[in-house]
């Protein structure tokens, strides 16, 4: 972000030829939508190639600031989410992704086995955040001929050539490239060989159908975050929290959709959960059965007793009337043979 971009104006211009193959042909409401899925209006105007009114509103709500970076993923028909990368916090995101840290983040239950990012000696580049995915304009300027390029950061290079997966024969042929960028310097060295490990167990390099023109950082993120969940669910025992699978089955879900291959990972939490929580489910449902059915022979035991008191008191009234009937028969034969 600029200073015309977030103060004075609040006008945020788009490269022309990005306009051409992707924008309306004509002035248009553009909704912009943010982490907490807040739909923001703004208007496109074509002549100007750019977002003007609306844009102060959101610009204003979400506090950005000079060297902000915005990422703008298409939704729908002229609909962006919007992710900010804020300078002050390079290892920060909003939105979908503020469970990505581009520092991994500790797990709840497994807090004390992961390592925090000083003890890990991330060394990020301090150089200021550029948003490769969509380059803005650096002034309110309509002239057609000028585009902003994205400065590569301090220890990334161009790669001259990516080698096919199966033509890695150990981790000193592996390099992290994201649009045509080696990235290693972005991710440390115990990261890139957990990271290998993980990409060598499918054959294939994780992050190759990442969204093209992610932003290089977030795509370290991408990568630090899933090695720290797939260190964390081969680290879980039985007293994991179900919470703990939701997060980190979203996390990978949100990294699924940029075009992360981590439908592997998501596969073995679903397994644990079967495991461990529709066990447990089953358990309480067989509790519940056993309840029930306590239930109900107390209540057959309640009702067999009354049974038998009905039974003893017939038998007391039978005892009864069997006396009663040999009492009779001599009372029948003294009337019968009584004197006229």
């Amino acid at each position: 972000m600029l200073p015309s971009h977030v103060t004075g104006g609040f006008w945020l211009g788009f490269p022309k030829k990005f306009c051409d193959a992707h924008m309306p042909k004509q002035d248009e409401t553009v909704v912009l939508l943010d982490e907490n899925d807040q739909e923001f209006n703004t208007k496109f105007l074509v002549e100007k190639t750019g977002l003007s009114g609306g844009w102060r509103g959101f610009s204003i709500a979400h506090n950005l600031l000079e060297g902000d970076a915005l990422v703008f993923q298409l939704v729908d028909r002229w609909k962006f989410k919007v992710y900010v990368v804020r300078v002050n916090c390079v290892n920060e995101v909003d939105g979908a992704l503020a469970l990505l840290s581009l520092v991994p983040c500790g797990i709840k239950n497994n807090s004390k086995k992961i390592q925090n990012a000083k003890e890990m000696d991330i060394d990020l580049p301090e150089q200021r955040i550029q948003e490769n995915s969509l380059v803005v304009r650096s002034d309110q300027s309509s002239d057609d001929s000028y585009y902003s390029d994205s400065p590569v950061s301090e220890g990334l290079r161009f790669s001259q050539s990516v080698l096919q997966f199966k033509e890695i024969k150990n981790i000193d042929d592996f390099s992290i490239v994201v649009d045509d960028l080696v990235i290693d310097s972005l991710i440390p060295k115990h990261f890139q060989v957990k990271y290998y490990d993980l990409c060598h167990s499918q054959k294939t390099y994780l992050h190759e159908n990442l969204l093209k023109g992610l932003n290089v950082k977030l795509a370290a993120g991408v990568i630090l975050e899933t090695v720290t969940i797939a260190d964390a669910i081969r680290a879980c025992k039985v007293g994991v929290t179900r919470d703990d699978f939701d997060i980190w089955d979203r996390t990978l879900k949100a990294f699924e959709e940029m075009g992360m291959k981590v439908g592997f990972l998501r596969g073995r939490i679903s397994k644990l959960v079967g495991l461990l929580f529709d066990s447990n489910k089953l358990l309480e449902a067989k509790k519940i059965e056993q309840v029930k059915a306590e239930d109900e022979m107390r209540i057959m035991s309640e009702k067999l007793c009354g049974i038998k008191d009905v039974m003893k008191n017939l038998d007391a009234e039978i005892e009864t009337l069997k006396l009663t009937g040999k009492n009779l028969e001599l009372v029948f034969c003294r009337e019968a043979n009584a004197p006229w």
